[in-house]
Parts: C-alpha cells; structure tokens; sequence
C-alpha cells in the first residue's frame, strides 16, 4: 500500500512538473483606451516546427521547447513580430504587439538566416536577408544573386556589361519585379531597370516562385521578385559603402536615417558610380566593359498614428552608358553604343488602422513614373519614353476568426508608351482598371489562398487572373504546397531584348503581336531536421509553365530578329533541389542543383531555348570567426552546355559552334569587421574563365555577319575588387 501511495505521489509530482515546464502568458495591443487582448496571434520557438495561437482573451499555452536558452516568437497579421529570450520556463508572460507600419503583403516569415523558405506561408517564399546580400559586393539589385540558386544572373549582351536575371528558366520580363509592392521593372525599364536599386539600399528581397497574389496585379507569370528598402525609423543614423575594382569600377553607396519624432521619419538614399577606364583584353577592337555613369538619388518620408500610418517618396535617376569599339587611328568610322535613361517618380503608401478591430485595415497605394530612354547601337537608333501611373486599394478583414482573412479591392494601371526605333514612330496608350479579391484560410495543418481578379484592358478587352496556393503540414517540421495560376501581360519587344540590336540582324515585327498568356503549375517540398545533429533545410520545387500566346524572340536565322505570336507549344519545365546545412554556429554551407527544359515552336519547328544551360549547381559555404570579426565566403558554380543557333550560312571564320561547353565560376570574399566599419577584398570568376570570341565579326562591326548578342559567358574574366561599410547607429 505504501509503495501505490509513494508511485501516486510520484506520478502526480511528475505531472504536475510537466504541467509547470508549459510557456503560458496573454498577447495585448497598447491602444489609446488602455491594453486590450489579441486573439489568434502566433506563437512558437525559434528552430522549432508547431506552436498555438491565442484564444478570445489574448491567453495562450505552449508547450516546452527542447532546451534552455531559447527564443519564443510572436506574430500577428498587422503588427510587429516580437521575440522573448527565455533562459529558464516562465509563466504569465504580458506581451505587447505593436502595429506594423508597412503594407506588406500577408505572409510570415520563419527565421532570419541568410535566406530561408517559409514553412509557415502557402505561397512558396524565400527570403534574402542583408546577412545574404552582403556575401557578394552586390553593386545593384541585378548582381544581388549571386549566391542564391532560385534567380539565374546572366550578360544580356558582350558589349552593354548590362546582367539580366532569369527565373524558371525565363526571362526576367515573365517575373514581376516590384519595389516595397510598387511595380518597379516593367515596360521600358525592362533591359536596364535592376541596376537602377543599389544592393546596400535593400533590406531584403522576397522570391516568390510560380503565380504570386491577385492582390499584386496580373502579370506574374513565373513569379514575384519584392525589394524591401531600408525602413526611416529603423535604419542606421549614417551608412556609408564604397566599392572599388580593377575594372575601374568606383562606387559610393549614402543613407541616412532621422527620427523626427514619435510619428514622423525621414531617410535620404544616394548612389553615384562611374567606370572610366577603357579594356579590351580579347583585343577585338571592342570594350569589354562599358564606360559609365550613375546618380541616383531617393528621399522617403514615414509616418507613424494610431489610426494611420504612411509613407511617401521621390525618386530620381541618371544613367548613362557608352560601349562598342575603342577609337583609334587604323578605325575611322567605330561601332558605337549610347544608352542614356532618366527616370523620376513619386508613390504614396497610407493605411488606415481600427485600434479595436486589429484585423482589419485599408491599404491605398499610388504611384507615378516618367522615364526617357534614348539609345543607338551602330547605324540603330531606339529612343522611348514612358509614363505610368499605378493606384491600388486593398481592404482587409475577418470572416468569423483570425483564421480565415478576406481582401478584396480595385487597381488601376494606366501606361502610355512613345516608341522611335529608327525613325519609325509608334504610340500606344493602355488602361486597365481591375477589381480583385482573395480569401486565406490558416489553421495548424493547412493553409489556403484563393484569389481571382477581373481586369478590363482598353486593347484586348476583359480577362480574368484565378490564383491558388494550398500547403499542407506533412509532419511537424515539413510542409507540402500546390500551386496554378494564369498570367497575362504586354511584351515590348524591342526594348526587352535591347541585346539584340548589338548585332546587324534585320529586326521583324509582326504588325498584330497579341498579349503573352500563361498558365503557370508548381509543388514544392520544404523540410527542416537535424542531420549528424545539424540543423538542415531542404527544399525541392518543380514549376511548369505552359504558355497560350507568347511573342517568341526568334534568332534562328543569324541574318535577322523576328518578333511572332506563337504557333505551336512553348512551355518550361523547372526543378530545383536545394540543401543548406549549418553545420556550425559559425560555419554553414548550401548546395543547389536546377534541371530546365524550355522549348518553343519557331517557324522551322519545336526546339530547345538557346544560351540556357539544362544543368546548374552552386555551392556556397560561409565560415564566420568569433563575434563576427572574420566572414569568409565561397560560391561555385557549374554550367552544364547548352544550344546556340547555327551559324553555317557566315564565313567559315565567323561561324561558332552549336553548343558551348561546360564551365564553373568561383566567386569568393573575405570581410573583416571593426566596431563601426568593414573592409572587405574579393574575386569574382577567380578561374578566369572566358567565353572565346564573344562577338561575331568584330573587326567588321556593320557587316551582316556582325553580332554580339550570342553571349553565353564572361566578356571580362577575373574580377578583383575591395569595398568598405561605416555605420552609426
């Protein structure tokens, strides 16, 4: 009898110090009329998979973590993520949220590493912190990817220096580019529009692979590129960057933050670069960098109520380029290249709050654009000249509970476009007005959105954008998503393969090019565990994209550029497989590896995209000494071969092979950090690796054998470079 009584004490011991170890406390909002509770706000741990939501009283339980110390983490549509260093277990924890300012689109993200992919959001996310950004000397946004297998950087041409990116294989025309939910890369910004953002200006940047929110318009296609900037109330007083590399690359990167009192902020952006020095190490009379230079300038304002939130901005840029044959005396009459863009917008951003309805809100975006492009390629002459202006109201409630989220709103896009490509006038003027909504459901298992968009287009009349995303928790730290959507949006064929008119082809556009329509379908698989007890990520994703209409870009006969509504297949099979493993607190390595087939019906039959490699891995590892003194980084990157369009009607000397061959790039670069400053030294292309005769009868630049555009790999060769960042907080 005594034994029961003491297994009986000892049972109920043991369950009452099981009881004890659970996390309890209650989610508040500090409101003008006193705290009030918050319910169906998320908690969890950091590393750790599963966690509650608060009841109708703001209260929430939460199991223990696996150790101590640990961070809890909790999130709300709305407001501020906060977190709570825990050394030992505590109960009756008062947690207050705090609204966030932005007007960000619906998703929350898990732990900020270099990058990571949300197990928590239904759309396929992979977030790019500073921490990443910084791994490279990411000059411009466009150079940001170096390190990241989701976006493919390329040369858009062997004489401009100009990188494009691409995405599911596509161009990056496919791939909605916007700026803090603006649209941003569109329409004649398209060739030249990412190096308009210097990489120390961001923040982070969002990829959002396959058909992206109904809430952000209907041209997505392969996906959302977002580009968070630096925040006015949170950002350092003063950063300063420098970069400098023996390309004669010089560039000086300035923000500045002031608070000006609890409501107001302020934040002043200023870039200016220049590349003086003319190279040609191939000595093929051309340059194999560009000569350039770059101003830009950006001023935000912010603003912090209760009841209202905003921000407004100007923006402003001068870019200038001048590429193509170095003059000399034996060149009487060179090759030459100008491109000159200015660019000048205004946007506002206002939200208003309901302090004792916290999940509802109205969101109103506006935006307006001028940019001038003038450029002349040799005897090629194209000048354009855009104006935009964008307006989006988005409101946002609950149906019931937290769990179930419903936005609905209207947008309207208008852009006008004049267009001279060689004294050939053309104007065309669109109008879209459109109404949309989308639905979110999120419990502790499945997460679903739902959306759909009307837009009424003043050209090709009435088209609807249906979009669903669905994830499915598999296991507590792994997560399954669905994914189809349709994307629609006007190509401006000249301006978006400005490659190329580097070249004496023939340029053919047909007179009734028809809008791109496309049909976009991904799954994706993202697990997190402990492999050799290290904390692993792993992620695999398959997206076909299978197009109705597409203006093909048709290089197939080396005499001229055709531009054509498609008749027949075009569609693009995508799959990645990325592992990333932290090895160590301080050493943490990733690998990736990406399969394509993109094929297309031109007129002489079905064939593989050319200049686009079937094969990619990267590998990147980075190994940061105590209290981050040292940070050592290192990517690779093989290139499988790929088709190049024949060029047997040339001269036998201007004839190139129709493959390229494989090859790898190794980037790397080493930081070391001081209290309020860092220098730090790299190599790009470490192996020098250089595509030969990268132009097509170059000594014979206005020849019909001449081209530039067939480009593939590096011009340059190996990079060195140096920089240094100073910050006051």
């Amino acid at each position: 009898m005594k034994n029961k009584i003491v297994l009986l004490i000892l049972f109920f011991g043991i369950f009452r110090f099981g009881i004890s170890q659970q996390i309890s406390g209650k989610i508040l909002e500090e409101t003008p009329d006193g705290l009030i509770s918050l319910p169906g706000a998320n908690i969890y741990w950091l590393h750790e998979t599963g966690g509650t939501t608060s009841d109708e009283n703001g209260d929430f339980k939460l199991k223990p973590p696996k150790a101590y110390p640990t961070t809890l983490i909790v999130s709300y549509v709305g407001y501020k993520t906060d977190s709570i260093k825990l050394e030992t277990p505590k109960n009756n924890l008062k947690i207050k949220l705090s609204r966030d300012v932005e007007l960000d689109v619906f998703e929350i993200s898990e732990r900020e590493k270099s990058s990571s992919v949300s197990l928590v959001a239904p759309i396929h996310v992979e977030t790019l912190s500073e921490k990443e950004l910084t791994k490279a000397a990411c000059c411009n946004i466009s150079e940001s990817f170096e390190t990241n297998a989701s976006v493919d950087v390329n040369l858009s041409d062997a004489v401009s220096g100009t990188k494009k990116i691409q995405m599911l294989g596509l161009d990056g025309a496919y791939t909605q580019i916007q700026l803090e939910n603006i649209p941003f890369v569109r329409g004649i910004a398209s060739p030249f529009g990412l190096t308009f953002i210097p990489g120390t200006w961001a923040k982070e940047i969002q990829i959002k692979k396959g058909a992206g929110s109904v809430v952000n318009g209907y041209e997505s296609i392969t996906g959302q590129i977002n580009v968070e900037l630096q925040k006015p109330d949170e950002t350092d007083r003063l950063f300063v960057n420098g970069y400098f590399d023996d390309g004669s690359r010089a560039e000086l990167n300035i923000h500045a933050g002031q608070k000006m009192n609890d409501k107001w902020s302020t934040m002043q952006f200023a870039h200016l670069s220049n590349q003086s020095y003319m190279f040609d190490k191939n000595n093929d009379s051309f340059l194999d960098l560009p000569l350039k230079q770059q101003y830009n300038f950006f001023n935000r304002w912010k603003y912090k109520g209760e009841k209202h939130i905003a921000q407004y901005g100007f923006r402003g840029v001068y870019d200038k380029i001048e590429a193509g044959q170095i003059k000399s005396t034996e060149i009487i009459n060179p090759y030459q290249i100008q491109v000159l863009s200015q660019q000048a917008e205004i946007f506002t951003k206002n939200g208003f709050l309901f302090p004792k309805e916290p999940y509802k809100s109205i969101g109103i975006i506006t935006n307006a654009r001028f940019h001038q492009h003038d450029s002349k390629y040799g005897l090629k002459k194209f000048d354009a000249i855009q104006k935009s202006i964008y307006v989006n109201t988005i409101y946002q409630s609950i149906i019931g509970n937290t769990d179930n989220v419903i936005r609905f709103g209207g947008s309207l896009v208008y852009d006008e476009f004049k267009n001279n490509y060689n004294d050939s006038l053309n104007r065309r003027e669109e109008v879209v007005p459109g109404i949309f909504t989308e639905y979110s459901y999120t419990d502790s298992i499945h997460s679903l959105v739902l959306g759909l968009r009307i837009d009424q287009h003043n050209l090709y009349g009435k088209f609807a954008t249906p979009r669903f995303h669905y994830k499915y928790k598999l296991a507590e730290h792994t997560a399954a998503r669905l994914s189809f959507g349709r994307g629609q949006r006007t190509a401006n064929p000249l301006i978006e393969n400005a490659a190329v008119m580097s070249s004496s082809r023939i340029v053919e556009v047909d007179q009734n090019l028809k809008p791109e329509v496309a049909w976009n379908y991904g799954t994706s698989v993202t697990h997190h565990m402990e492999l050799f007890h290290k904390e692993t990520n792993i992620d695999v994703d398959y997206f076909f994209t299978n197009f109705e209409n597409q203006v093909v870009v048709d290089i197939e006969n080396t005499r001229k550029i055709s531009f054509y509504n498609l008749k027949g297949k075009s569609f693009s099979h995508s799959f990645q497989a990325e592992i990333a493993m932290q090895l160590s607190t301080q050493f943490e390595i990733k690998a990736a590896y990406k399969w394509y087939d993109i094929q297309i019906s031109y007129q002489d039959g079905l064939k593989q995209k050319p200049m686009i490699p079937s094969h990619r891995v990267l590998v990147n590892m980075a190994y940061y000494t105590n209290f981050d003194k040292w940070k050592f980084d290192f990517t690779t990157q093989w290139f499988s071969t790929s088709r190049i369009p024949s060029t047997l009607v040339n001269l036998p000397e201007n004839r190139v092979n129709e493959r390229t061959i494989a090859f790898a790039t190794i980037n790397t670069q080493v930081t070391r950090a001081f209290k309020r400053f860092d220098i730090y030294f790299g190599v790009e292309n470490a192996t020098d690796f250089k595509q030969s005769s990268p132009i097509i009868s170059a000594h014979q630049p206005f020849s019909s054998e001449f081209d530039a555009s067939m480009i593939w790999g590096s011009v340059f060769g190996r990079m060195f470079y140096t920089g240094f960042r100073f910050k006051i907080k």
